[in-house]
Order: structure tokens, then sequence, then C-alpha cells
């Protein structure tokens, strides 16, 4: 292509479409966005006698340089720019990629052939576009986007990573200017955590929530935590803490079988048989709800003589220990004679045994006015039975025993007991 020789400079003028340049700028800034930008310019070149130049197709290469510099940061010639009456008018971007991040001054130099057009012509912001800015609000295409206030309509997307401790830039997610290593984090897939101080202190996944340090819960007037939907506490045995109340800690309700409680066989010669260190057999989980729908699986060692024993070790910091449980008097007790008793103890040999409850077996039979609505639960059909609700405090920091059995002079099929329902609080 020849150019006339009178052509020694051409006059430029610019116009670039304010709104989107300024749209341009603000997604270079966030970085996540994979359209290319471009840069939309208009212009007209005429010679150096005022006479725009000549109608056809020209090569223009159009540069970006540092403003008052010889730097170039980007360069495309576009081979067949259409002029008509000396007009074109371009989008910049298509045949090179426009990958600057426009956080510069920049200004722009036109050439038709070897020859460049002077002044450059200085980038400059729309009114409307400084107007994002605010007072404030600083939309950079690098570092920090500083906003008084933002609202997102199609939500923010962050990566994925723990965060980096000693506030070391770089850290993923949403974190706080100067405080990079604290905020919300998402590590792996399906899991979403709080940090602070790069200190994973809460875990949020799809089967639940786990927090890491002390959960404090305050309300006007009152510390309370509302648990619904029946849930409960687990205590920790590696943390220390303190649970005003009683807490329950564990529960036997025999709908797993006998819970760990064991029989132990009276020594000869002893008082009873508690003093027997050694098991000899698992209770029976017998069933005695066929006659009454409010009783239903007991613990009911094989002999009349054996003793129900077993280890408690509650987690957590405890030094006050309550027992609650159902004792069962099965046929004919003897009211003089026949005793009922339980209590703790440091060992299954007895070390320490304090009976902490004893009671002597109430006929319901003597009672006349009850006789018809006294019903026969287990044993002989002819003799009524009956049951009495047993609480047993003690003052306890440590694991202990639980004891529960009788003193029956008769045989097995005359006399029996079973407990049940065994609740253990500590606090």
């Amino acid at each position: 292509m020849k150019f006339p020789q009178s052509l020694k400079q051409y006059n430029i003028t610019l116009f670039v479409s304010r709104l989107f340049f300024a749209a341009i700028v603000l997604l270079i800034s966030i970085g996540n966005l994979k359209a290319q930008a471009t840069l939309s310019v208009q212009g007209i070149v005429k010679k150096s006698n005022g006479v725009a130049l000549e109608d056809g197709e020209y090569p223009i290469t159009f540069k970006l340089y540092v403003v008052d510099s010889t730097q170039v940061k980007w360069s495309e010639t576009i081979p067949n720019v259409e002029l008509i009456s000396g007009i074109y008018s371009v989008v910049l971007g298509q045949i090179t990629p426009l990958t600057l991040a426009f956080n510069k001054d920049y200004e722009l130099g036109v050439s038709i052939g070897t020859q460049e057009m002077l002044p450059r012509i200085k980038l400059t912001s729309a009114p409307y576009a400084l107007s994002l800015r605010g007072q404030t609000n600083q939309f950079p295409s690098t570092g920090l986007v500083l906003a008084d206030r933002i609202k997102v309509d199609q939500g923010i997307v962050v990566a994925k990573g723990a965060p980096i401790v000693n506030n070391t830039d770089g850290s993923k997610g949403l974190s706080f200017i100067n405080d990079n290593d604290s905020g919300v984090f998402s590590s792996v897939d399906g899991e979403v955590s709080v940090y602070t101080n790069g200190v994973k202190r809460m875990e949020v996944t799809p089967v639940g929530s786990t927090i890491n340090g002390v959960l404090t819960a305050t309300t006007v007037g009152a510390n309370n935590i509302n648990l619904y939907n029946n849930g409960n506490i687990s205590y920790s045995t590696t943390t220390n803490g303190t649970l005003n109340g009683w807490r329950l800690a564990d529960i036997d309700d025999q709908t797993t079988g006998a819970d760990g409680w064991q029989s132990y066989n009276e020594i000869p010669g002893s008082f009873w048989g508690w003093q027997n260190p050694n098991p000899n057999s698992a209770p029976c989980t017998c069933f005695y709800g066929a006659n009454s729908s409010f009783i239903v699986n007991v613990l009911e060692p094989q002999n009349n003589n054996q003793v129900l024993k077993k280890l408690f070790s509650p987690d957590g910091t405890y030094n006050q220990v309550k027992v609650v449980f159902r004792y069962y008097f099965i046929d004919g007790w003897d009211y003089d004679t026949d005793l009922a008793y339980a209590g703790f103890a440091n060992d299954s040999g007895g070390s320490g045994f304090d009976v902490a409850w004893k009671q002597r077996s109430q006929f319901l039979s003597s009672w006349a006015e009850l006789n018809n609505a006294v019903i026969n639960f287990a044993g002989q059909s002819n003799v009524p039975d009956s049951y009495v609700t047993v609480e047993m405090l003690a003052t306890r920091s440590t694991p202990f025993w639980v004891f529960a059995g009788a003193n029956l002079n008769e045989s097995t099929f005359d006399e029996h007991f079973a407990i049940s329902n065994i609740e253990v609080w500590v606090r």
C-alpha cells in the first residue's frame, strides 16, 4: 500500500467507549474472568494539509505505552482497517489478547506503515467510571479490592485451601485485611471451616459441625444452650471443663444386652457374695413386659444369691455421682429377714464397699384394697411382685463400681431380684 508523499503527520482524534472501558478494568481486577478483554477505538486520519486520507483499507498498528516513556506494553496490527472520509473504527484485543492489568497510566500510539502519529493519545477515565470509586472504594487490577459497601448478585467464588499462618499473603478463602490467616476457608470438598490465627476453630460438613476450643453461649441475663430433638452432649476426657448441674453420663436400659453387667457368686463362708472379685456369668436380660406395658427388659442373676456388678468410668471432670435404677422384688420375700441392697465400691472385690441403699420388701398383697390391682410380672403367678425406684449419691471423681444384690434365705424359685433402667449422673 502506497501513501502520499505529502503525508508527514496525521492528526488523530481518539474516542474510547468510556463505560465499557471502565468495565474492562473492573473485570481484569477480579482475575477469574475467562472472557477476552477488548477496547473500542474510533479515530480520523488526515494529511498534513488537513484533507482526510483517501478511502480504502490500510494496515494500522496500535501500541500502548506507559505514559511519558518508550516502553511498549502491548501492540496489535490490524491489516485491513477501512477508512471512509478518513474515519475508522476498530476493536482492539481481538488479534493480540489485551492482557494488561490497567494498573498504570497508558497512552495509545497509532501507526500507518512505519510512521507513528504524534502526539500519542493518553487513556483517561470517563466521569461515570470515576464515580465507581466513591469516597474510599478502590478497584485495582491487582492487589486488594476495597469497597465502602458491596452487594453481590450471583455470589462470591474464591479458591479452595487452608490459610497460611502468620498473616502471610496467598491464603485461599475469605480472610481479613492484615489478618490473612483468620476467616472462612474450605480446605477439602464438602467442608467449610472457620480459622483464627491459622488454627481451625469450627468445621461444618454435611454430617455435622465440630467446634475446637471453648463454646460460649450467651443470652440476655444468662448463658444457655438449647438442645432440640433430644440432642446429646459428648463429654471428652482429653479436655478440662465443668458443667454446672447434673449431666447424664450413662444409660443402661438393656435394649442391647447386659451392657457390661456381670453376676458374681457368693464365696462360701463370706457374707452374701459381694466380696467375690471374679465374675461367674452374665445376667439374664429378661423380658418382664408380658403382663405390664410399664416393665420391659431387666437384668436378673441366674441365682438369687449372686451379686450384680459393673464398673463405670464417666467422661469429663466431676466430683459427685448419682445412680438411679429400678429394683424388683420377685415372688414371696420374707418381710422380716429378706433384704435388698445396693452401693458403691472401689473395685470388683468390694474394697471400700459402701451400702448406699437397703430396704425390706413391700408386700402389696398385705394391702387388701390393692389385691385385685397387683400384677404378677415374673416368677410365681400366685405371688404379687413389686419394684421401687432407687437413687444413690456419692462423692467421687474417679471410676467406681456399682453393686446390687439381696439377702434371701429361700431357694431361687421362691424369691428373686432384678434391676433395670440404670442411669449414671455426674456433676
